[in-house]
């Protein structure tokens, strides 16, 4: 997973990325932040493009959504100063930069399971610019959207926003294909040393039945899976803390943030994989908690 402070100019090629994704229409999502690292940051527009790490939302004048994870380094949540708002961006060479007053992490994000994946940052200033409605309850299926800026599946990162249109999927499919993953990766270890500790392709097939019909559940109840069975499109944690979205008759409702994906050990990157799916923080079960710190 990406980690504040990261840059873009430094992540390798396949780290990050919104695979398949196209274009966003400019100003199309005009509710889209995107998280800055303030020590990468000159006077031009320009300097925005590499100093961005993470997306987030706006939900309220003075208020971005985002995932726990862009917000922690070292078990520890990053200092106010260390990250700045863009605001009314399609391009990253536009918008306008907000000083950040506060950041909130929940209480009780594990780096570990990331679960409750879920940050609040405070703007300085208010933000001229629309909120993005949140979701009153789970929307089980159906199609939803993701934005972000992360690098996209030629290795390029993307000046403009891109989007993809995925499908909400049921939290056992996404860990049913997760866990296939697991087990696939740990038959190959124990493969490679098959020939210097001389056991058997039997003894590998046998314990690999035997450990993967003890793992867990890698998703939590704080968790939905979003994604296409065949891995066609998909977003990665380049566009960490970015907002999964439904639209309905009344415009865009958030229902998810952009967490975490998985992919093979040996793949360039933890997206767009068969079965595998994305993993995105349930915004319904936090709304309590947001409405508790910012009042909405």
């Amino acid at each position: 997973m990406s980690r504040v402070p990261a840059a873009r100019a430094k992540a390798g090629p396949g780290d990050d990325r919104i695979f398949n994704g196209r274009e966003a229409t400019k100003g199309a999502y005009p509710f889209q932040v995107a998280l800055l690292s303030s020590n990468a940051l000159d006077d031009s527009p320009q300097s925005q493009f590499d100093a961005q790490f993470c997306g987030g939302s706006l939900i309220a004048p003075g208020w971005v959504l985002t995932a726990a994870h862009c917000l922690v380094e070292y078990g520890e949540a990053i200092p106010p100063e260390v990250v700045t708002a863009l605001v009314g961006a399609t391009a990253l060479d536009e918008g306008r930069r907000h000083a950040v007053a506060e950041v909130i992490v929940h209480p009780g994000y594990s780096e570990s399971t990331l679960d409750n994946d879920i940050g609040l940052l405070r703007l300085a200033e208010e933000a001229d610019a629309p909120a993005i409605a949140m979701t009153d309850g789970d929307i089980e299926d159906g199609a939803v959207t993701v934005i972000g800026w992360g690098l996209m599946e030629n290795g390029y990162f993307p000046t403009n926003l891109m989007e993809a249109e995925i499908e909400l999927t049921a939290n056992d499919a996404c860990n049913a294909g997760i866990k296939e993953i697991y087990a696939r990766d740990l038959g190959h270890i124990l493969q490679a040393y098959a020939g210097r500790m001389r056991y058997s392709d039997e003894a590998v097939s046998n314990a690999t039945t035997a450990i993967a019909a003890t793992m867990r559940d890698p998703l939590t109840g704080n968790m939905i899976c979003a994604g296409l069975a065949d891995g066609a499109r998909d977003a990665c944690n380049g566009d960490s803390g970015g907002p999964l979205f439904a639209v309905r008759d009344g415009g865009p409702v958030q229902v998810g943030i952009v967490s975490w994906g998985e992919g093979p050990m040996d793949a360039d990157a933890a997206c767009g994989h068969a079965n595998a799916y994305g993993v995105y923080t349930r915004l319904a079960n936090y709304r309590d908690w947001i409405a508790g710190k910012t009042g909405n």
